[in-house]
């Protein structure tokens, strides 16, 4: 056999021999479809003598770029070297640097990174007078960045205009594309627009690149946008050999752009009386056993109402005995220290390294909880895609202003925090404040309450900040703790701030400052068995200790080598590991936003949750908790629907004992006749359930002599009630 078809499936030889004419690959998770990418650039080249230069091959980063352009080297040798393949935005590079000037720019025209634009966004804010507070510029940048994907230009934006904030972004828009033409600087999302605009308004250009690239290829087509299909449209329209391979069911990040309907609908876009739209399936996997992809497959069927591109993954690899391990826990403490014992468990006795194992989730605020008990068994983690809770701005932000409430003369902390958020104390403030400070031998804190070498605007800016802080240590006296962080959070209007940005990283953010009153409660309870948090204890104390624990829980370097992997699910995306860990599958969490969720948002937390099972090689625990405690109380959520998709004989039932649907009527009894029953109390744990006469079914989270806080389900929350109450019944 033909060298460059060897080793491939039928499906993928049919792919990689296509000749002409459109083709779409459906290329299920773990399918090979780098492999059909290189080796038809590979079969072209020299099986069909298409000289390499009229070949272009287009991905999504830079990365896959070059691993691509390497296998292709390794097949074909140097002619390999000659071929175009690149990013979208680096192919954009290439053509405007010929003919830019078309456009009214110079060939050296810079680009701008994601600082540059907000640089220029806030000089535009500040131009025209708008309060950046108000109209923070990292909305007002991702706003435009959406507009620019979608091919708008300032002059068609009017027409979008519906309220102050839209009317704000057209004249921000309006404003910054004139500062960047002045600078002959493109940002990221122009490099698209105007190599879009230039095959526009150039008929002649247009038709060079046409004519020059007469073979397309697209990975990933299923993250494409708009822009980028005008692009591959142009380009496919002289000859209409366009290849592309992705997967609807892998198409997760709709939050950034990509629009799903360009893969859905890539039969009816590039069909034409002359050609034909080829689609081949790649449902072979070759990293999984049988039954993970069966459970995938389970889940991912609930999205095919609209019978497109349906398949059906199957692997070579099966044993009967391997089973998907799902584990309900009492509460979240319990679930965690059940990953981490299965971690030590498969490491002793399997032979498996710590970077073979990865724990998946779908927030970055979740971490937490998995750090935490991943510290106390002193197990090395790496968090991919991000940094470690303890490390993230946010976190270290609220840790600084707490340290500087209960010691002022911190001035480490004091620099950190008093100009975050905005407060118009700038760093010529600052310096005068150290000197001033230096010379007066005071703290930054005292020192800004007598320094008077400033200008009336900068020290008002410090009184208020220092007065804010005196406030909040006022406030410091029987408070209970997590009542405190909300106060410090909503007086610095640190909050305020992220709610108004409104992007995905301030609510993600968001969601971490909300984590950390978990941590409180973590720390409380920590202490409590140790025997260091007593009721005589002051609310300034109990910070203190606070804080000094929560500093020895994040001393720790966590990036090795062989280290579990934490990560998100987006994160996830394009890796495998033998052993992966689905933490938190429950309603509200995964999938996220609990009844309000659109069927179109569903369907993409389920592809979520698909591209979670498949990351999975050799084994597949997924599990969850009736009480979780998140954002700084206990919360007791419903199993995740994705668990009830998927088949029961797949499923290794572990953890809580699955209980029948219960009778939760008012009992027929009369409470006042009904005499006290003592023996709940006996028999009552912390983890028992029981049902409610009103508030249904329960789970006891802390017992104290005979009064219980019980967890109940949305609608009802935390309660303390006597357990010996006749409207309580305990499940046995």
């Amino acid at each position: 056999m033909n060298p460059i078809l060897q080793d491939l499936n039928p499906e993928q030889i049919k792919a990689v021999k296509h000749l002409n004419g459109p083709m779409l690959v459906v290329a299920g998770a773990g399918s090979g479809k780098t492999k059909v990418l290189t080796h038809r650039i590979a079969y072209l080249i020299k099986e069909k003598e298409i000289s390499e230069n009229s070949i272009l091959a287009i991905t999504f980063t830079n990365k896959a770029a070059k691993e691509m352009k390497d296998r292709v080297i390794s097949l074909v040798g140097k002619k390999g070297k000659d071929m175009h393949i690149s990013t979208f935005h680096s192919f954009c590079v290439y053509v405007l640097r010929q003919d830019i000037d078309i456009l009214g720019y110079h060939h050296n025209f810079v680009i701008y990174d994601s600082g540059d634009t907000l640089s220029a966004i806030r000089e535009v804010l500040k131009d025209l007078n708008i309060d950046s507070k108000h109209y923070p510029p990292k909305r007002i940048a991702g706003t435009i960045s959406n507009v620019k994907n979608e091919y708008i230009f300032p002059e068609q934006f009017k027409k979008y205009v519906k309220d102050d904030y839209t009317d704000v972004v057209n004249r921000v828009y309006k404003k910054y594309q004139e500062l960047l033409r002045k600078a002959n600087a493109l940002d990221f999302d122009d490099l698209i627009m105007l190599t879009l605009r230039l095959f526009e308004r150039d008929e002649e250009i247009l038709q060079f690149y046409q004519q020059k690239f007469q073979y397309i290829l697209v990975d990933e087509y299923q993250d494409t946008n708009l822009s980028q299909f005008k692009l591959v449209k142009y380009m496919a329209e002289r000859h209409h050999n366009i290849f592309v391979v992705g997967d609807s069911d892998q198409s997760i990040y709709s939050w950034r752009g990509a629009d799903i309907r360009n893969i859905l609908e890539f039969e009816k876009d590039f069909f034409t009386d002359k050609n034909e739209v080829k689609v081949i399936y790649l449902e072979q996997n070759y990293r999984s056993y049988q039954n993970i992809l069966d459970a995938a497959n389970c889940v991912i069927k609930n999205n095919y109402s609209r019978d497109k591109y349906v398949k059906k993954l199957w692997s070579a690899k099966k044993d009967e005995s391997k089973s998907i391990v799902y584990y309900r826990a009492v509460s979240s403490d319990v679930e965690t220290e059940y990953i981490v014992q299965k971690i030590i468990e498969r490491c002793d006795k399997d032979h498996y390294q710590l970077r073979d194992i990865a724990i998946l989730y779908r927030t970055n605020a979740m971490s937490l909880a998995l750090e935490k008990v991943l510290n106390k068994y002193k197990i090395d983690y790496e968090i991919v895609g991000n940094v470690s809770f303890f490390e993230r701005r946010e976190i270290k932000d609220l840790g600084a202003y707490l340290r500087l409430i209960v010691n002022p003369d911190d001035n480490i902390s004091f620099i950190r925090i008093v100009n975050m958020p905005r407060r118009g104390i700038g760093n010529q403030t600052l310096e005068k404040l150290k000197r001033y400070a230096s010379l007066n031998d005071l703290s930054l804190f005292k020192a800004a309450k007598k320094i008077d070498v400033l200008s009336n605007r900068a020290k008002t800016s410090l009184l208020q900040f220092v007065e804010m802080i005196e406030y909040l240590q006022s406030q410091l006296a029987d408070i209970d703790m997590i009542e405190f962080i909300e106060l410090v959070l909503n007086k610095s209007t640190y909050f305020r701030m992220l709610e108004l940005e409104n992007t995905e990283e301030a609510l993600g953010r968001m969601e971490n400052l909300n984590e950390f009153k978990t941590l409180i409660l973590d720390v409380e309870e920590d202490l409590n068995e140790l025997g260091l948090m007593n009721e005589d204890l002051s609310a300034y104390d109990k910070l203190c200790l606070i804080i000094n624990n929560i500093a020895l829980s994040s001393d720790k370097k966590h990036k090795k080598d062989n280290a579990v992997k934490l990560m998100t699910i987006h994160a996830a995306k394009g890796l495998e590991f033998p052993i992966v860990f689905i933490y938190g599958v429950e309603e509200n969490i995964f999938p996220l936003g609990g009844v309000d969720l659109s069927s179109d948002d569903l369907e993409e937390e389920r592809r979520l949750m698909y591209v979670a099972i498949t990351r999975a090689k050799d084994e597949l625990f997924i599990s969850n908790s009736e009480v979780r405690k998140i954002y700084g109380s206990y919360r007791a959520n419903p199993e995740s629907r994705f668990i009830r998709e998927i088949d029961k004989d797949l499923l290794n039932y572990q953890g809580v004992r699955k209980l029948k649907k219960m009778e939760t009527k008012r009992p027929t009894f009369s409470i006042k006749k009904q005499e006290k029953n003592n023996d709940n109390e006996k028999q009552v744990k912390s983890g028992t359930k029981i049902i409610h006469s009103r508030f249904g079914e329960g789970v006891v989270v802390n017992v104290k002599k005979d009064i219980c806080t019980i967890a109940f389900n949305a609608g009802h929350g935390i309660k303390k009630l006597d357990i010996n109450h006749p409207a309580i019944t305990i499940v046995k």
